[in-house]
C-alpha cells in the first residue's frame, strides 16, 4: 500500500506525544515486556520516526479482533539498538474517546 498522508501521520504523531491516549494490545504488550520497553518507549520512537520524515506505510488490519479491513500504518524505528515493527491503528474503546491501538511492536525479522 501506499505511503500515509500527511494529515494522518500528524496525526500519529500527536497520539504518540500523549502516551495517555495509546493502548498497546496484549500482544504488543507482551512483546514489549520481553524486551524491557513501555509505551512511552514507543510514543518516544515513534515522534522521532515521524521526525525525521521516515515512511509511515498505511496497510489494512486483517486479524486483529473488531478491526478487521480497517487502515494501520507501519514504521520501522530503532529501539534496544535494534530495528523494530511497530504497527498502529485508530480507535474508540467502548464508552471512551478515540485512542490510539499499538498492534505490533516487535523486533523487524
Amino acid at each position: 500500500m501506499a505511503n500515509a498522508d500527511q494529515p494522518t501521520i500528524q496525526r500519529i504523531r500527536a497520539f504518540a506525544a500523549d502516551p495517555a491516549k495509546v493502548m498497546p494490545s496484549k500482544q504488543a504488550l507482551s512483546d514489549l515486556m520481553a524486551w524491557g520497553l513501555k509505551k512511552e518507549d514507543v510514543c518516544d520512537a515513534i515522534v522521532e520516526w515521524i521526525d525525521a520524515g521516515e515512511r509511515v506505510k498505511e496497510v489494512v488490519l486483517h486479524t486483529y479482533p473488531g478491526l478487521q479491513g480497517q487502515p494501520a500504518f507501519e514504521m520501522k524505528p530503532r529501539l534496544c539498538n535494534r530495528l523494530f515493527y511497530i504497527k498502529v491503528a485508530f480507535f474508540t474503546p467502548p464508552g471512551s474517546t478515540e485512542a490510539m491501538l499499538v498492534v505490533s511492536s516487535h523486533p523487524d525479522h
